[in-house]
């Protein structure tokens, strides 16, 4: 089933509209594929604050370094 759709329409300069007709830009691919990172990248952004408040309760003690170590040296 395809997704729901909407349609988002922008002007812009007609001098930017012949230079991207010109250099044969896909307008459609490449603004939908830059908008859905931008939108990926702000979900992740706002998911932040709950991440860090989750990595609180999981901190390890202890020395990282002497952890690793052990960790090599009993293979």
């Amino acid at each position: 089933m395809p997704e729901d759709t909407a349609v988002i329409t922008i002007r812009v300069p007609r001098r930017v509209k012949l230079a991207m007709e010109k250099a044969k830009i896909n307008v459609s691919t490449d603004v939908r594929n830059y908008l859905e990172a931008k939108t990926r990248s702000i979900e992740l952004y706002m998911l932040l604050p709950e991440i860090f408040k989750r990595a609180k309760k999981r901190k390890a003690s202890g020395n990282s370094t002497a952890m690793i170590r052990e960790d090599r040296d009993s293979r």
